[in-house]
């Protein structure tokens, strides 16, 4: 067992986190994420030390978005004992833990990296348990434009350039081909698109695509656009293929 402070202990061997007589229960990957966050003198963890960290030889093969989602289940596991917001992303570095303080309330993080807190907890929160299927692509900034995605209603937004969408005050991150068939079926209005009309416009005039990954990829989006509440706007037609219906109100525009 590791004393990190007064009050919090790590108990690796049955994988544990206890705080102020509260106990967190963590898996065997959380566990091994939070041991490298926790342990060694470098404040800051790359992405690769951490995949190495977690993976071993299988870090060469497994896709960013692996560590982006455990990232999120280990803070999620740990807001009971009030340590979730003690992981940060750095951007374009990778992750640290900020040590507990004396104290049994947690404060909140130095202001370099509270805007940074802010946009990629929400980023990560929105996505939920969704899919690890494509490179993370651009990390999120603190820029303007960005930052404004917090500060718009319910219309639907989607940045192109990042691959984010955001609604309802919710923002989230979709991979390449998710944006695709997001982009294609909003632009196509409420208009049934057929299966392989869909498949050429994501992937291409001529792909030898099956209409299996199609439906493996409007899972995905539907996943990934459920924290937004937009999850059953992209609804499938029987027998034709799928359109996508606006939630009643929210107008959609590209940023």
């Amino acid at each position: 067992m590791i004393r990190n402070s007064d009050s919090v202990f790590f108990d690796w061997d049955t994988d544990r986190v206890l705080r102020g007589g509260v106990v967190a229960k963590i898996t065997g990957q959380q566990k091994k994420l939070l041991r490298l966050l926790v342990e060694g003198k470098a404040a800051v963890k790359s992405r690769d030390f951490l995949l190495k960290g977690v993976w071993g030889k299988r870090a060469g093969l497994v896709d960013e978005l692996y560590l982006v989602q455990l990232v999120y289940r280990l803070r999620k596991a740990l807001s009971p004992v009030s340590l979730d917001a003690h992981i940060v992303t750095v951007p374009r570095q990778g992750y640290r833990f900020i040590p507990v303080p004396f104290t049994t309330t947690v404060p909140p993080a130095d202001d370099a990296l509270a805007p940074v807190m802010a946009i990629e907890s929400g980023l990560e929160q929105a996505r939920g348990l969704a899919h690890v299927l494509a490179q993370l692509g651009l990390p999120i900034s603190t820029s303007a434009a960005t930052a404004a995605f917090s500060d718009i209603g319910d219309a639907l937004n989607i940045d192109e350039s990042q691959g984010i969408v955001s609604c309802n005050g919710v923002i989230a991150k979709l991979t390449r081909f998710e944006l695709r068939l997001l982009i294609v079926l909003r632009d196509h209005g409420e208009k049934v698109m057929s299966r392989q009309q869909i498949i050429a416009a994501v992937w291409g005039p001529g792909a030898m695509v099956d209409e299996n990954c199609l439906t493996q990829l409007v899972s995905r989006l539907r996943r990934a656009l459920h924290p937004l509440g937009l999850d059953n706007c992209v609804s499938a037609v029987p027998k034709v293929g799928y359109r996508f219906r606006p939630q009643t109100g929210a107008a959609a525009r590209v940023a």
